[in-house]
């Protein structure tokens, strides 16, 4: 299995599943969710909908369920990489760092988490609301004020959006060719993020 595929999938998905998985995540973010069907997903992956529904009963449930993988995958990272003892400076540079590692895997999955939030988010289970990216970025950003490393003249939520927003639409981009290879642009997009960041 490649990196691409461990980003979501966990050890003991059966090839069905597996196969269902990168190909519902493929087809959502290219075409759109709404836009395709379980019989799109099935053909796609190379299984009939029977398949399908052995592990899905809906389309709805399978795009909970990618969006619940790939979003707490998400969270973990954020969490494993933030070391309290750590300046707001090294945390940051980590941070990035861990970013286009994950974007690299699969840019798919974080692609899917942003532009499905206002969807799936409502029905997330309480698991997922618990390790909300966007409050421990908003706390990650306090500390950084606190420590004077990041302005305090503006909102931290603001400052959440302008990060997020950029990492976002980068992706976007890149997934789309506009960028051939995100670690030719990491050293650029990093110098955006810290001069939205910091003092």
């Amino acid at each position: 299995m490649n990196s691409r595929a461990d980003f979501f999938i966990q050890p003991d998905d059966p090839p069905s599943k597996r196969a269902i998985l990168q190909a519902a995540l493929k087809l959502f973010v290219h075409e759109g969710f709404n836009a395709i069907n379980i019989r799109t997903i099935a053909a796609e992956a190379g299984y009939t909908n029977p398949a399908l529904f052995k592990y899905f009963k809906t389309k709805e449930e399978l795009g909970l369920y990618l969006f619940s993988r790939c979003y707490l995958r998400y969270a973990d990272v954020f969490t494993a990489t933030i070391v309290r003892e750590r300046s707001f400076k090294k945390n940051l540079e980590a941070l990035l760092e861990a970013f286009f590692k994950v974007v690299h895997e699969s840019p798919e999955a974080f692609l899917f988490v942003q532009d499905h939030l206002r969807q799936f988010w409502p029905q997330a289970s309480t698991q997922v609301k618990a390790k909300s990216i966007l409050r421990q970025m908003r706390q990650f950003i306090e500390h950084g004020q606190r420590e004077g490393a990041v302005g305090s003249e503006l909102s931290p939520k603001i400052l959440v959006a302008a990060f997020v927003g950029f990492l976002t639409q980068f992706v976007r981009m890149l997934y789309f060719k506009e960028f051939t290879d995100a670690t030719v642009w990491q050293r650029e997009v990093a110098a955006v993020v810290k001069r939205i960041l910091l003092r």
